[in-house]
């Protein structure tokens, strides 16, 4: 089995999933993670996810396009029979989980290349704070990036607008992965954030919130994080409660997948 990790907006492959402690910082995918699941093997996936660059352009890539690199370099990972044969599980976070579920979208309809072998070794995906019905959070970020314009060249205002409420994107993505879940039975766990985001003091939101953070399939479950949107992803120790939801999940798809393909 292979857990591929997809970070977020403003996100980063590594810092995302690393946690602060007094001696540094601890990557927990490369140092809980295979205390609990020693068989599987772990990957982060890292995109532009910057919307902004100060005095420079930020990434104009859309998550179409995000999506087809993902699959193309999943592909590349997938070279020999057995390596083709591998189960896939991800785990997303925000704009992250929208991306994995265009990618798997594409691969589903996908015919004569190579790409379309992803989605039938895909067992699941565990979402963590992904804005299904789009965060009011990205309409406020992308007023902001329109004010700020000047000092930022060319802002990545297509991906903001991708994550709103009410979003043409995100409708289209959800109906085509509906279809992708019942077609190819994906197991999905998705967790919201318990708690409000706070900066300065002054600002305060749910990014995402829970309607939004659930994609209302029946074969979908359900969890909460006791944190906010930023350090849901962000795991001390084997004793954090987020650790222990999410590899509870991890651990059960394994052995399901054990079960299942004996691999």
């Amino acid at each position: 089995m292979s857990v591929i990790f997809v970070h977020g907006l403003r996100g980063h492959p590594e810092k995302t999933w690393s946690a602060k402690k007094k001696d540094g910082f601890l990557l927990w995918p490369q140092i809980l993670l295979p205390k609990v699941i020693p068989d599987a093997q772990v990957f982060t996936w890292g995109y532009d996810a910057d919307i902004d660059g100060f005095l420079s352009s930020a990434g104009q890539s859309t998550i179409y396009q995000h999506a087809g690199s993902l699959l193309s370099d999943l592909s590349d990972l997938r070279v020999t029979p057995e390596q083709q044969a591998v189960r896939l599980i991800f785990v997303v976070h925000s704009l992250g989980g929208i991306i994995v579920k265009e990618a798997l979208c594409r691969s589903s309809v996908e015919a004569g290349t190579r790409l379309k072998d992803i989605i039938p070794h895909t067992y699941g995906v565990i979402f963590l704070g992904t804005p299904h019905r789009g965060s009011n959070s990205a309409s406020i970020g992308k007023i902001a990036y329109q004010i700020t314009r000047v000092v930022t060249k060319r802002p990545n205002i297509r991906l903001l607008r991708g994550l709103e409420r009410r979003s043409e994107i995100l409708d289209r993505i959800a109906d085509s992965f509906n279809q992708t879940i019942l077609k190819h039975k994906l197991s999905i766990y998705s967790f919201r954030e318990e708690r409000e985001t706070r900066k300065y003091w002054v600002f305060h939101t749910m990014v995402v919130d829970s309607d939004s953070a659930k994609i209302g399939h029946a074969r979908e479950e359900y969890g909460i994080i006791p944190a906010d949107h930023r350090k849901m992803t962000k795991y001390t120790s084997l004793q954090d409660i987020g650790f222990k939801r999410v590899s509870a999940q991890l651990r059960r798809w394994l052995n399901d997948i054990t079960n299942l393909f004996g691999m």
